[in-house]
């Protein structure tokens, strides 16, 4: 009896093991057909577990991103909106003013605006330095669109502006009751010119796109306004003489000077600037494979302004 006892004794947790197995893989299974039926995932896998949370995670960060953006433009279009009331009431505050200064103050003439305009490289800050040598002139040193004009305040009764980096996209549009005065200068001399601003990024700091972009902008300019009287300043005339062209802009423009522009102890005049391109090796190979559509763009610029095309550009 006792012997009997031993051996049920040693073997029962084995059969009580196995059907307590048994019934875990009962519910195993049920579970299963649970998932199969329903579509959730069972608490028992944890790398679907893992991966389920891993993947609402992406779609509540790209849901948030996406609230970002929303409330990003959103802001940026209110702040427009808040701008532009702003800017119609000050010009109409300085409408007033103006009125004010014609009816009962004496000032018996408008204001004379001029905006200086051109590809970059092409004398646009040398121009704005000669406006300053004009009498009653205030010229604005900041790069600004020709709409600054109309938000200046002064007691001049000339007021320039010049161009930003981007004002050749609106020049099409520049009120006719607005003078111009546009910078020429050898496209070859613009190509291959650097500035500290972008001397980091490029070894050159007009693009052959920006100087297409520039001229298509005089071109759009001309074909929607061809009655526009336009001065045209010559990078080369500045630096070879620029009393006379100091002369022709007074007569343009009916301005009187109030110093000499060669007597301007400020003056950043270089003759050294001229036609490096031809002394230097690394910049003729750079001109030389510009693409032979765009060197057609440049000789007809070069005919019209009066430069001279090397022989190799024009094959």
């Amino acid at each position: 009896m006792r012997r009997g006892f031993v051996a049920w004794a040693q073997v029962a947790p084995l059969r009580y093991s196995n059907i307590a197995a048994g019934r875990q893989r009962c519910r195993s299974m049920v579970k299963i057909g649970l998932t199969k039926r329903t579509g959730t995932l069972p608490a028992y896998r944890p790398k679907r577990r893992r991966a389920a949370a891993l993947a609402t995670d992406e779609l509540s960060r790209r849901e948030r991103k996406s609230e970002m953006d929303v409330a990003r433009k959103s802001e940026a279009f209110l702040r427009k909106a808040i701008r532009r009331p702003i800017r119609e009431v000050r010009r109409l505050a300085l409408d007033v003013k103006r009125l004010w200064r014609l009816w009962f103050a004496g000032r018996s003439a408008p204001y004379k605006k001029i905006f200086i305009a051109g590809c970059a490289r092409s004398g646009t800050t040398l121009t704005q330095r000669l406006m300053g040598c004009f009498e009653d002139t205030f010229v604005h040193r900041a790069e600004a669109k020709y709409t600054q004009l109309d938000m200046l305040d002064r007691s001049e009764s000339n007021l320039v502006v010049k161009r930003t980096d981007r004002g050749h996209m609106h020049l099409a549009k520049l009120p006719a009751a607005i003078g111009l005065i546009y910078c020429v200068r050898h496209p070859f001399d613009v190509l291959t010119s650097s500035h500290p601003e972008s001397r980091a990024e490029r070894r050159f700091h007009v693009t052959s796109e920006r100087w297409l972009a520039e001229y298509e902008a005089l071109l759009r300019l001309r074909k929607a306004q061809p009655e526009r009287a336009i001065v045209y300043v010559r990078y080369e005339d500045m630096i070879a003489r620029p009393d006379e062209v100091q002369e022709r802009i007074a007569r343009a423009f009916d301005l009187r000077p109030r110093i000499r522009f060669s007597e301007d102890a400020g003056n950043p005049i270089r003759a050294t600037s001229l036609k490096k391109w031809e002394r230097n090796e690394e910049y003729l190979a750079y001109l030389k494979a510009l693409p032979p559509a765009f060197l057609a763009r440049l000789r007809g610029f070069c005919d019209e302004f009066g430069y001279d095309m090397p022989e190799w550009a024009n094959a």
